[in-house]
């Protein structure tokens, strides 16, 4: 389920987030690559639903379904073409404007039920992870790699997913 609000709520409407989340517990995630601002605070253009694991860094390792993992990889691709224009518009050329848009966008596919990342350009010694779902068929999409962090349901654009609360 994907929920895509038609505006911002309006300022000053209290957000729903629960900083005390446990593991185990459901919630909803994003990182400051989806931060706007927004009315002297801040926006996610995407949050994704899921289950925090565990904290790494200070940072949230969260599992979800592979609806809400999906979302993550079309929304990793969009940004890929979005880069991409904007690279090509300031006059990047090739070769430069692929090497900088890997380095910036990782680019992320599927492989059957397996989310391939593409690592060569973070320095890193394998060419690609292989994200592949747990026993349960959860994703953690990322996570112990890109910092996540918990946000409120309610200051998100488009949130996938829904949250189970207790």
């Amino acid at each position: 389920m994907e929920l895509t609000l038609e505006k911002p709520p309006e300022a000053g409407v209290p957000l729903d987030l629960n900083p005390e989340l446990e593991p185990g517990a459901s919630g909803y995630f994003a990182g400051e690559w989806l931060e706007y601002p927004y009315d002297g605070g801040r926006r996610f253009e995407s949050a994704y639903t899921g289950t925090l694991v565990r904290r790494w860094n200070g940072w949230a390792v969260w599992s979800c379904t592979r609806d809400v993992a999906a979302a993550v990889v079309t929304d990793e691709e969009t940004a890929r073409r979005h880069w991409r224009a904007v690279y090509e518009a300031q006059g990047m050329t090739e070769p430069r404007l692929s090497r900088t848009l890997d380095a910036d966008v990782p680019e992320m596919r599927w492989d059957g039920d397996v989310i391939v990342v593409d690592r060569r350009y973070a320095g890193e010694e394998e060419p690609e992870l292989r994200i592949e779902p747990d026993e349960h068929g959860r994703y953690v999409v990322m996570g112990g790699i890109w910092p996540w962090e918990e946000v409120p349901v309610d200051g998100a654009d488009t949130v996938h997913g829904v949250a189970e609360r207790p």
